[in-house]
């Protein structure tokens, strides 16, 4: 089902028992840790979770996760598109001790009184998922910019001065 407004908190034990889904966007500019990274804020997060017990008696969520951000190009420092098509699957726990026993196949997200707050579980997704570095196309950044970016001085090193000269001086006194 496609909800115009995703809840703020869910209890995920409530979803897996009732075997329910749910899927919606987020706006970006809902997260504010996501925000300061990001090159810009605006667009949405589309984002689907099938709950369920699995057979050892856990909440678990599969699903998915598609956003594009625009995240700052390390070579022109302007923004460039990238897209995120994340497949979930969560482990729902109630503390970190349970976190340990959950299979590799699940990220585990801890509950807080039973209940996530949905925003903060996909903003750390998101970030997670982020590239490290991110380029445009070579042809895609401005050379003005990587000219500058890339060379402080446009002087040959022969002609550059020494830094120690003024020692050299101070040892002729």
């Amino acid at each position: 089902m496609l909800n115009d407004t995703l809840p703020k908190y869910f209890d995920p034990r409530k979803y897996a028992f009732n075997r329910q889904a749910f899927e919606g966007y987020v706006p970006l500019n809902r997260f504010e840790e996501l925000s300061a990274i990001l090159a810009s804020d605006e667009g949405n997060v589309f984002i689907h979770l099938d709950f369920r017990v699995d057979e050892d008696r856990r909440y678990i969520a599969t699903g998915s996760l598609t956003a594009q951000v625009q995240v700052v190009c390390q070579r022109c420092m302007e923004a460039v598109a990238h897209d995120l098509a994340l497949d979930l699957s969560l482990g729902f726990v109630y503390d970190e001790d349970h976190a340990k026993n959950l299979p590799g196949d699940y990220d585990p997200v801890v509950m807080t009184d039973g209940e996530v707050i949905l925003a903060d579980m996909v903003e750390q997704e998101i970030i997670l998922a982020l590239p490290i570095v991110a380029y445009h196309e070579e042809s895609g950044c401005n050379p003005t910019a990587v000219k500058y970016a890339s060379s402080t001085d446009d002087a040959p090193d022969d002609e550059k001065p020494n830094p120690f000269s003024i020692l050299a001086q101070l040892k002729a006194k």
